[in-house]
């Protein structure tokens, strides 16, 4: 697999962006990634697609190597941008997923536009109550900046918190892209906590997938989600959490190779 990287000019700035595989006629699929990462994530499920379908990540602006907004960011402009950039890209219509808070870009995408997304799956949905957005600030909060380096073991120890048994290198990459948002870290996690997610879910048209990992920080999110749609599937992963698009890439690639050949009849969620 080669992975190519590059920008996109927008009227919002620069996007950065991987793609993998062999643009055609045919839509593809978009991936829209979790804070604080980026979309170096979707590397291992892109090279699970690739056989079959263009693959586009952008980054979200203020995160990988996307600059941050001259102003605060919020889902909507959010969901502006990676827009622009798409059309940048001459994409027109596209099969979208998005974890976690990309899964909130995504929703805000199709409310926007509803023709964009052929279909759409949302790992993680973030149908937060107000207790859970009480309880995920401070865990999501970083500290001032200590002379000696003690708010980086802060971030590692964090980030080992939500996968213990995962590679090193994996904590070691999600510790250096918490670490380089800087000061405005907790803007992606305020937009989405702002987001009226559930409402936007309710209203659409699209037939929509939502899944995650037993281990998801997010997983009890899952039924709330699936209540809410009109045309929807639920899947229960066997395995994954937090970052299962790295740890277990091939639990999501299966799902989404079948739910975006559209083999499935149409049904109403219930």
């Amino acid at each position: 697999m080669t992975i190519r990287c590059s920008y996109v000019d927008t009227p919002y700035g620069q996007v950065h962006l991987r793609t993998a595989g062999q643009r055609t006629e045919a839509p593809p699929i978009v991936l829209l990634h979790q804070t604080a990462s980026h979309s170096v994530m979707f590397e291992g499920l892109m090279a699970l697609l690739e056989h079959r379908y263009w693959c586009v990540a952008p980054d979200t602006p203020g995160y990988g190597a996307t600059p941050h907004l001259q102003e605060s960011g919020s889902i909507k402009r959010y969901a502006q941008v990676i827009r622009a950039a798409l059309k940048g890209l001459g994409i027109d219509q596209c099969w979208l997923f998005g974890h976690h808070t990309g899964a909130s870009i995504a929703v805000q995408m199709v409310t926007d536009e509803p023709s964009l997304a052929l279909r759409l799956a949302l790992s993680g949905p973030p149908v937060l109550s107000r207790q859970q957005i009480e309880g995920l600030i401070p865990r999501a909060a970083p500290r001032r900046l200590e002379e000696d380096g003690s708010h980086c073991l802060e971030v590692w120890n964090r980030i080992r918190a939500k996968a213990p048994t995962a590679d090193v290198r994996l904590l070691h990459r999600e510790a250096v892209s918490n670490l380089q948002v800087g000061p405005r870290y907790l803007e992606a996690y305020r937009a989405v906590f702002e987001h009226n997610f559930a409402a936007q879910l309710a209203a659409l048209e699209v037939t929509t997938l939502v899944m995650a990992g037993p281990d998801d920080t997010l997983r009890g999110c899952l039924e709330k989600a699936y209540a809410e749609l009109k045309r929807g599937y639920l899947i229960n992963l066997p395995a994954g959490g937090t970052y299962i698009c790295d740890t277990h890439p091939e639990l999501v690639a299966g799902p989404l190779l079948y739910f975006f050949s559209g083999e499935q009849q149409e049904r109403r969620a219930s």
